[in-house]
């Protein structure tokens, strides 16, 4: 090759070093930057039980992260060209709706008013954790971080148990012997840890059999030592659930009647011959709290309960069809004089109630589009068995939404942030499913 080769390549080559490291540096910002979103709701998702110590308007510590995780999502997708989606958008919009309604006629305007800021950033929280899980590694992060993490948290339940450490247990003298870890409530804390369950149930994380069944153990012995008669409730009802949609997925539909039939004898036989009252009764006299506060106290609380039922159907009578606002149950209780004044204790009348109809109709489109998406993820592709988000047992989300659902008829889950980010990961599944169909060959 002669010298004015030698030098024309020279000077091909000089300029093409800079383009090709200007264009490794852009991809290597837009990998960082579409990394972040990650990082934040992984620690997000990582530290959902970390309510306490609480701040002004129920803000509590994990809402710094989202916070975060939000602001990087935000930056993230008006830097890149994919697709935002927004589900839920027109059911939580009618939900919305009668909450603004009902408290601007209500007894507690500015706590409404509060409540309803909390509604939305709850909402732009599914919102952006949907949209991180748009991928597929994405979403396997934030799973396995659910799963992981919750099986650390119930072991620093246990922690606080044999060291006394109430910040950990959440004890407190108005809940008795009763655990909450850092959620305040313990119904707030059964439904997250059987929500765990069924998360590490759907993953199949941590792959080994035996730490994956030490940490069900774990779990449910927290859920357990909580004393909520809710969550217990929950869990036997969504493991059932997600069990006959798994023998459905496996083996079709004589299977499945097949299975229903041998639960249905096999509890029929256990009630027949068990007796509840004097389960109950050596309960009440456990010299465990967490028993004799929780099944022990079972006959106290279904009187109780009573009693709210019919205090909630009396406000909606003299309340009328447009609610009274957010939050306002309890106000209106202690004006009524009634005898058991507390805010509302479940979701579906507490909607009713404090949002009116509109309110309801927005909360009944919202969890049928939930159990619709949870529903559909269930279906296998045509082409391949394999499931696009590594997910081993999608029956167990399907459960983990049932059980959830039968838990809002007994306590407020509506406003927990886990409860969001479980509807988020179905969105996505349901989005991911719908995808992939679309891809497959006819």
């Amino acid at each position: 090759m002669s010298s004015v080769d030698l030098a024309g390549a020279r000077g091909l080559l000089r300029p093409a070093k800079p383009r090709a490291a200007l264009r490794l540096g852009d991809r290597l910002n837009v990998l960082d930057r579409a990394r972040t979103p990650v990082v934040f709701a992984a620690a997000a998702v990582a530290l959902l039980p970390l309510l306490r110590p609480g701040g002004p308007g129920a803000t509590a510590p994990v809402d710094l992260l989202i916070a975060f995780a939000l602001a990087a999502c935000v930056f993230w997708g008006v830097n890149s060209e994919e697709r935002w989606h927004f589900p839920y958008a027109f059911a939580m919009f009618l939900f919305l709706g009668g909450g603004v309604v009902g408290a601007l006629a209500g007894p507690v305007p500015v706590a409404g008013i509060t409540a309803l800021i909390q509604d939305v950033f709850l909402l732009t929280w599914c919102w952006a954790v949907l949209n991180i899980c748009i991928s597929t590694s994405n979403m396997r992060i934030l799973l396995r971080t659910w799963a992981y993490s919750s099986i650390v948290w119930a072991s620093l339940l246990f922690l606080g148990l044999a060291t006394g450490t109430t910040a950990l247990t959440g004890r407190s003298s108005n809940e008795a012997g009763r655990t909450m870890l850092t959620f305040g409530s313990p119904n707030v804390a059964a439904n997250y840890l059987f929500i765990s369950v069924m998360v590490i149930w759907a993953t199949g994380h941590p792959r080994r059999r035996l730490f994956r069944f030490a940490g069900y153990g774990l779990l449910v012995a927290a859920l357990i030592s909580t004393g909520s008669n809710s969550g217990i409730l929950s869990l036997l009802i969504g493991v059932a659930i997600a069990a006959l949609l798994g023998v459905y997925r496996r083996a079709g539909t004589i299977a499945t009647v097949t299975t229903l039939c041998f639960l249905l004898l096999g509890g029929y036989a256990v009630a027949a011959t068990l007796s509840v009252k004097s389960i109950q009764d050596r309960a009440h006299y456990s010299r465990y709290a967490f028993i004799r506060d929780g099944i022990g106290r079972q006959a106290e609380s279904v009187a109780q309960r009573g009693s709210i039922l019919h205090e909630s159907i009396h406000l909606y009578r003299v309340g009328g069809p447009l609610g009274a606002g957010p939050v306002s149950t309890k106000a209106r209780l202690r004006a009524e004089q009634a005898p058991f004044v507390k805010e509302a204790h479940d979701d579906y009348f507490a909607a009713l109630n404090e949002r009116g109809v509109l309110g309801f109709l927005g909360l009944a489109l919202l969890l049928g589009g939930v159990m619709l998406r949870a529903l559909s993820i269930l279906k296998k592709p045509v082409a391949t068995r394999e499931l696009p988000m590594d997910l081993v047992r999608p029956n167990a989300i399907v459960g983990a939404i049932a059980g959830t659902l039968v838990a809002m008829a007994l306590s407020e889950l509506l406003h927990d942030r886990h409860v969001w980010a479980l509807f988020a990961f179905v969105a996505a599944l349901a989005l991911r499913r719908r995808q992939w169909h679309s891809s497959e060959p006819s």
